[in-house]
């Protein structure tokens, strides 16, 4: 295992007992981040590695929470989160059909109207989705075992982003990941280079759609509830501010800007408890979130990444990863080489 691998483990190892250590609270917001953050990660997937900008993002989401409660409360067990990524998947290549013919702005417009589709369908498809009262889901089970604490979801949760962090890795250094890069730069060039394009956008939205169905899925189990409103525009912006305000297309981004974007409603909640203020402050959300997104394009496009990266957190945790150094050999390797002058 390499050391930029084990970096993640160790940080994922360090949340899970943190999470524990902190109690129901604190478990529950590292699900809430970590459920987050696999979202963010698909959604990088699309948007930042292969160019392809979704506005239906939290139908998808929608769709695996759907999905997962309904197999969950057919007693599929953990197999319901499979089910879900993998409708989501299915749902996300309908979604990414138009951008076969259309580019740029033109293929957004034709994301938000899925959006506004799928919005609907879960409003009245009763028979899968109960309409607008919402689909009531048991808890998850898991090979047997219910999961019903938020520091069982936290592990769990935790866990499954350590999962989508090393797949996300891997497939950036194949020939796929490679060609979401050449797609997004320029699709003439991409053909010119023998690249399937249409192919390689299917590839994009079909494993962004899977991750996109796991997260939606995780978020069904831990709410208990998969309801129309919870999946409207608004998470849909919600996640694209995490991924500009964390970094587009970093990993390191994602979970950055997933992290920033929500804690930061609980971090206004507190404040404004503190102060008396909560109901004023919590209507100014919205407005926080588009200003934070105006700031970050202004005066640091590449996120919350970049500014992680200037201050070498990396490399000050590798430190402690490298093997022991010996004194003796460090100071005859720092002495000077002096030359002769005869």
């Amino acid at each position: 295992m390499t050391r930029s691998s084990l970096i993640p483990l160790i940080l994922a190892v360090v949340a899970i007992i943190v999470s524990l250590m902190l109690g129901r609270y604190g478990a529950y917001l590292a699900h809430v981040v970590a459920i987050a953050a696999i979202g963010a990660m698909s959604l990088n997937l699309l948007n930042g590695w292969c160019g392809q900008i979704n506005f239906a993002q939290a139908a998808l989401l929608g769709v695996g929470a759907y999905t997962a409660g309904n197999f969950g409360n057919a007693g599929w067990d953990v197999f319901s989160l499979l089910a879900a990524g993998i409708a989501s998947a299915l749902a996300a290549v309908l979604i990414g059909l138009p951008a076969l013919r259309l580019r740029g702005l033109y293929f957004a417009i034709a994301t938000l109207a899925a959006q506004f589709i799928f919005e609907y369908l879960f409003k009245f498809a009763e028979p899968i989705t109960h309409g607008v009262s919402g689909l009531l889901i048991q808890p998850m089970r898991l090979f047997g075992r219910v999961i019903d604490t938020d520091q069982s979801y936290a592990v769990l949760a935790i866990c499954l982003l350590l999962l989508t962090w090393f797949f996300m890795t891997w497939i950036r250094r194949t020939d796929l990941g490679r060609a979401f890069l050449v797609v997004r730069e320029n699709e003439v060039v991409a053909r010119g280079m023998g690249i399937n394009v249409p192919q390689t956008k299917m590839w994009a939205f079909l494993i962004s759609g899977f991750f996109a169905g796991i997260a939606g899925g995780l978020m069904g189990f831990t709410d208990r509830l998969a309801h129309p409103e919870a999946f409207g525009m608004g998470l849909s912006v919600d996640y694209i501010a995490m991924i500009i305000v964390g970094g587009l297309g970093s990993l390191t981004g994602s979970l950055l800007g997933a992290a920033f974007v929500s804690l930061l409603p609980e971090a206004i909640q507190r404040f404004g408890e503190a102060f008396g203020i909560a109901n004023q402050l919590s209507a100014l959300r919205e407005m926080a979130f588009g200003l934070l997104i105006i700031l970050f394009l202004i005066f640091e496009p590449r996120g919350l990444s970049a500014i992680f990266g200037k201050a070498n957190v990396q490399r000050m945790m590798a430190r402690f990863l490298r093997r022991p150094t010996n004194p003796l050999r460090d100071q005859a390797k720092n002495q000077p080489k002096w030359r002769s002058v005869e």
